[in-house]
């Protein structure tokens, strides 16, 4: 016998593969997606016990239908995300009335000057200098005080002697 029965079972390291081969309409979904290509191919090119290459080929079928899987797979996700993208930015036909198709020039141009007299603001103290700013504080009020006052110190205390 050129293999061993635990590399072809159900839970071994080629039995997804096997059953792929064999038994593809048994091959779920998730199975498909658990399988790595890359590491089933070694497997398969570099046994840990000498397989024959009847069995090696129909591993490698095995494999290629995963793969075919995996690619149907894919095409379904990208087609169905397109077709989402297409109907988000879809244009859609609106009822307006023809005098409503086009807007008042007014509405959609500035003017050539601003004039600044126009606006109307309210007299607050703001503009009078009697407002009192509470987001922003003296800068005693925010800076600590230095209380190191009294202390001396000399260079014996950090071994300077000299």
């Amino acid at each position: 016998m050129f293999y061993s029965q635990f590399i072809l079972a159900k839970k071994g390291p080629l039995g997804t593969i096997w059953i792929a081969a064999h038994l593809e309409r048994k091959l779920r979904k998730n199975q498909v997606a658990d399988t790595d290509i890359g590491v089933s191919v070694d497997s398969i090119l570099f046994p840990e016990v000498p397989i024959a290459l009847r069995l090696s080929s129909h591993l490698l079928l095995g494999v290629v239908r995963i793969y075919s899987r995996k690619v149907n797979y894919l095409f379904d996700d990208c087609s169905e995300a397109l077709l989402k993208v297409k109907q988000a930015f879809r244009s859609t036909a609106v009822d307006l009335p023809p005098e409503e198709t086009t807007a008042p020039y007014h509405s959609i141009t500035l003017p050539e000057t601003f004039d600044l007299d126009d606006f109307e603001l309210p007299d607050n103290d703001i503009f009078q200098g009697n407002y009192v700013d509470h987001h922003v504080s003296a800068r005693e009020q925010i800076t600590l005080q230095d209380t190191m006052e009294g202390v001396v110190y000399s260079a014996s205390q950090f071994g300077l002697d000299g």
